[in-house]
């Protein structure tokens, strides 16, 4: 009889102080965690925002490089706006060039920028490249405003690629 009673005595579990420890080291591991994981997504929202950016560029280039397709020589701006309130625009776009924009990039338009960091001192902007076009088709781009850090982005991410594919990588 007395061995039933005693059998409570064996509880097997957790006491508070090892349930608090165990907190105090799962919150510990957040806290070291969690400023690396904000830098991580921000990353990601500034890859993003090159691709979007990266994406209208090549297909104004790709269009402007095909002889069957008439594009008026001269700068082509485009500007992806910071917010939800505006739209993707293209300076002297012409309809052929808008319809291809269209088919390669169906909701290229509606595109805003994901980063809110793009201006040196950490705030939202608008982000811009100039694609100059030439008579023959050639075409040279600009990122910019010269004083965002979205130019010195695309500008490093360029340069690595270049430097990548010189070295056959």
């Amino acid at each position: 009889m007395f061995k039933l009673l005693n059998k409570k005595k064996n509880n097997k579990g957790f006491t508070f102080v090892e349930l608090v420890i165990a907190i105090a080291i799962l919150a510990i591991l957040v806290g070291l965690l969690a400023p690396q994981y904000t830098k991580y997504v921000e990353k990601s929202r500034k890859a993003a925002d090159a691709s979007n950016m990266d994406e209208i560029v090549k297909v104004i280039k790709v269009f402007a490089a095909d002889p069957d397709n008439d594009l008026p020589a001269g700068k082509y701006t485009v500007t992806i706006p910071s917010s939800s309130s505006g739209t993707t625009q293209v300076s002297n776009i012409t309809n052929e060039l808008k319809t291809e924009l269209n088919s390669a990039i169906p909701k290229w338009a509606s595109t805003t920028t994901k980063s809110k960091k793009w201006k040196s001192d950490g705030t939202a902007s608008d982000i811009t490249a100039e694609v100059e076009v030439n008579k023959d088709g050639g075409t040279s781009v600009n990122y910019g405003p010269d004083t965002s850090s979205f130019k010195t982005y695309m500008e490093s991410k360029t340069a690595n690629s270049s430097a990548a594919t010189a070295d056959g990588k």
